[in-house]
């Protein structure tokens, strides 16, 4: 039985090693580039970055030649020569055409990764961020938890003096006890939101946490503005996202690689050259005049005559290709206005509440707080009014906390919908 538990405990407590994670925190920026490298997405975008370019040496492809030969046997081999040489077949004005359209099929594909990149880039911002508006929140109540707890035992005490009744120190005890519920919820967010940051990042073997304990107000630490800039409009933001955007830049490429393409295959029609040559000989016995005889031999075809096919068919398909490559355009060009404007007034919206909260909320709430907490002491008021108080600025902290994590991630989303890594490459350009 000693031995069975002995066994059973090393077992459990190998598996409890294994499952250890090594816990690693980490900057907003350090998060970005394990992302970029460990994302599975971008990883195979890159893939098909190469297989474009691939196909450029594809589009680009010589002819191979062929090996022939004519062997004239018996009686038909007399006074007739044997020969042996290579066809080649030499393609008209078709290479190029088709080497440009991969081309731009090739430039495309890098757009849509860097699209792409974005993206993700915005995900790890948004997943950090939320990360750090809960661990705000679980500091936040874990210090109304304390103070809970001090104002329980200050009433414990006011009890057993007979300065109050004891229906006080019960009603604080009911505080305390939801302050700690509260607090328990909190870090259990906190646990969940952790879990996704790291699922954004695509880890597993190491357990990331963000360098800040609590959401930073350095708005660069975050990557982000302040919201007292108002040195960008909306035009300006517009029009570099029209030229910038690398969805819309890959939609464009694909346009013309498709007007390539159209060239390419209209080329079919034109008629290819095959090339001949060898060498041809007669042996003794085979020859008219009883003499070895050699010698070599040339001769070129017209091939790929469009006569009984013209490609008409596949032309006409490539017309439509064209179409349909400026329709996905004029798609994602709506798509990307409107998503720019609605990330552009949720960003307005998440600035002006922030300044509200940092120019008026903030400094009412404090000195309320700690106005009540003066005149509980002093038994201005009695407890109830003070949990009121109290209340009231719980909810305009968290508040807070919540804006700035909302003002942090529209101007994430913001960014991404331009499609740039920060406001200033917009004001360089419009310099």
């Amino acid at each position: 039985m000693k031995k069975f538990l002995a066994v059973l405990f090393l077992i459990l407590t190998a598996n409890a090693c294994f499952a250890i994670q090594e816990e690693q925190k980490i900057d907003l920026k350090g998060a970005i580039d394990v992302a970029l490298q460990t994302n599975p997405q971008i990883k195979l975008s890159k893939l098909d970055i190469d297989i474009a370019r691939n196909n450029i040496f594809v589009a680009d492809r010589l002819q191979n030649p062929s090996i022939h030969t004519f062997q004239n046997i018996p009686k038909a081999g007399v006074g007739n020569p044997q020969q042996i040489g290579l066809d080649y077949t030499i393609e008209i004005l078709k290479r190029g055409k088709r080497k440009e359209a991969a081309k731009t099929y090739s430039l495309a594909a890098i757009d849509s990764q860097k699209f792409l990149e974005y993206s993700l880039i915005t995900d790890v911002k948004k997943s950090y961020i939320n990360l750090l508006v809960k661990k705000s929140h679980l500091q936040i109540l874990k210090e109304q938890e304390a103070l809970c707890k001090e104002l329980y035992e200050r009433m414990e005490e006011e009890v057993e003096k007979g300065n109050m009744p004891e229906t006080e120190a019960i009603q604080a005890k009911i505080v305390l006890n939801r302050a700690i519920m509260y607090s328990n919820i909190a870090r259990s967010e906190v646990i969940s939101a952790q879990n996704y940051f790291n699922s954004v990042m695509n880890t597993s073997n190491i357990n990331y946490d963000t360098k800040e304990d609590t959401l930073p107000v350095d708005y660069k630490t975050l990557m982000t503005v302040s919201p007292t800039d108002n040195s960008i409009n909306f035009n300006d933001i517009k029009n570099f996202a029209l030229l910038h955007r690398y969805d819309l830049l890959a939609a464009k490429k694909e346009v013309q690689a498709a007007k390539n393409k159209l060239e390419a295959v209209k080329s079919q029609r034109i008629p290819d050259i095959e090339l001949t040559g060898g060498y041809a000989y007669q042996t003794k016995g085979m020859s008219g005049d009883g003499h070895f005889q050699s010698g070599g031999y040339i001769g070129a075809s017209l091939i790929n005559i469009p006569l009984l096919y013209n490609y008409s068919p596949e032309i006409e398909n490539a017309r439509i290709e064209i179409e349909k490559a400026e329709l996905r355009y004029k798609d994602i060009e709506i798509d990307a206005i409107r998503n720019l404007t609605d990330a552009w007034e949720k960003f307005v919206i998440a600035r002006t509440n922030l300044n509200f909260y940092n120019n008026e909320l903030l400094n009412n709430s404090q000195e309320l707080m700690s106005s009540s907490r003066k005149s509980l002491h002093n038994k201005e008021i009695d407890l109830t009014t003070f949990l009121v108080s109290k209340k009231l600025y719980l909810e305009l902290i968290l508040g807070y906390q919540d804006t700035l994590g909302e003002y942090y991630t529209s101007f994430a989303e913001l960014l991404k919908e331009i499609n740039a890594n920060s406001l200033d490459e917009i004001k360089i350009e419009n310099i």
